[in-house]
C-alpha cells in the first residue's frame, strides 16, 4: 500500500473526511493492478525517506507546489480540442441504450518525471431556482438512480485517448449532495516506482464519468437544465509537489446551453457546504 506515493493516503482520508458522503459508488473498473515489472524504488533500506527527503528540497527549491500554468478542461463527448469534444450536452433522457461521457483533462504547463495521480471535485448545480430532482440521487447505496453513474480511470489499457498512465492503479468517487446540489469526489493514483514523466504542453486525459438512462425508473431531473463545474483539482507531479488548480475551460452544461452556466463562474459562486443533519431527538427524556 505504502507504494501509491503520494495520492493512495487520500482515498482513505477521502472516505473517513469530515464530510458524511451519501454513498461510496466505485464503478465496475475503479480498482485495478498490474504486475510490476519496473525497478522498485523502495526495496532498499531507507529508501521512501530518502525519496521523500529529496522530494522536500525539490519543491522547497521551486518555492513549494507550483502549477500556475496549468489548466483544467471539462468536455462532453471526447476529450478537450477533439473534434466531437462539446460543452453542452442535450441528452435523450427516453433512450436507455444511449450514455452521456463526460471527460476531464488537463494541461500541465510544466514537466514532471513521475506524476502519480490526481484528485478531483464535480460540482452540479440546479438552475433557475430548481432542484435537482432524484434522477441524480445515483448513490450506489440509497439512491433513487443508483448505479447511473460510473467513472472509468485513462489507465485503463483500452481507454483510448492521450493520459498520463502507463500503468494501472487505484481510485474511486464518492457523491454526496443537497436538493439543489451535488458534489462528486474523486481519487486515484498509480505507483510510484510505475509513474510516467509528462510533458508541459501537452493535454492528457485522466478518466471520463458516465452517465446511464434507465427511463423504466420514471425519474424526473434529467430534463432539468444543470450546470457542471470542475471545481478543482489537486495534481500530483511528484512527492509533496500536489498543487491545486482551479481554472480552465471548467464548465459544462446538462440539459441546456452553455449560458446556464454563466451565474456559477466568477466568486458570485458560494462555497459547498455538505447536507445539515438535525439531531435526532432523545427518546427517553423525562416528561416535563
Amino acid at each position: 500500500m505504502r507504494r501509491l506515493v503520494p495520492l493512495f493516503a487520500a482515498l482513505a482520508a477521502l472516505a473517513a473526511g469530515p464530510w458524511p458522503a451519501r454513498a461510496d459508488t466505485p464503478p465496475e473498473d475503479s480498482v485495478r493492478t498490474v504486475r510490476d515489472t519496473t525497478s522498485n524504488p523502495f526495496k532498499a533500506p531507507g529508501a521512501i525517506a530518502r525519496i521523500m527527503a529529496a522530494a522536500d528540497s525539490a519543491v522547497k527549491a521551486q518555492g513549494g507546489p507550483r502549477a500556475e500554468n496549468a489548466q483544467l478542461f471539462l468536455s462532453w463527448n471526447a476529450p478537450w480540442g477533439s473534434k466531437r469534444a462539446q460543452q453542452a450536452r442535450r441528452p435523450a433522457c427516453a433512450d436507455s441504450t444511449t450514455e452521456d461521457t463526460l471527460y476531464l483533462s488537463f494541461l500541465a504547463g510544466r514537466s514532471a518525471q513521475r506524476f502519480t495521480g490526481f484528485t478531483g471535485q464535480l460540482f452540479f448545480h440546479a438552475t433557475g431556482g430548481d432542484t435537482l430532482g432524484p434522477w441524480w440521487h445515483m448513490e450506489g447505496k440509497g439512491g433513487e438512480n443508483g448505479g447511473a453513474l460510473r467513472a472509468e480511470w485513462a489507465a485503463n489499457a483500452d481507454f483510448g485517448w492521450k493520459q498520463p498512465f502507463r500503468v494501472a492503479g487505484q481510485g474511486f468517487v464518492l457523491l454526496d449532495r443537497t436538493p439543489e446540489a451535488a458534489r462528486l469526489r474523486m481519487v486515484f493514483a498509480v505507483p510510484y516506482e510505475g509513474a510516467a514523466p509528462i510533458a508541459p504542453d501537452t493535454v492528457y486525459t485522466l478518466c471520463r464519468v458516465i452517465f446511464k438512462h434507465r427511463p423504466a425508473r420514471k425519474l424526473a431531473g434529467c430534463e432539468r437544465p444543470v450546470c457542471i463545474e470542475w471545481g478543482k483539482a489537486t495534481l500530483a507531479f511528484g512527492p509533496k509537489d500536489e498543487p491545486e488548480v482551479s481554472r480552465g475551460e471548467r464548465f459544462v452544461a446538462f440539459s441546456g446551453p452553455y449560458a446556464i452556466c454563466e451565474p456559477f463562474k466568477g466568486p458570485r459562486v458560494p462555497a459547498w457546504k455538505p447536507p445539515k443533519t438535525s439531531a435526532k431527538p432523545a427518546t427517553d427524556a423525562p416528561p416535563k
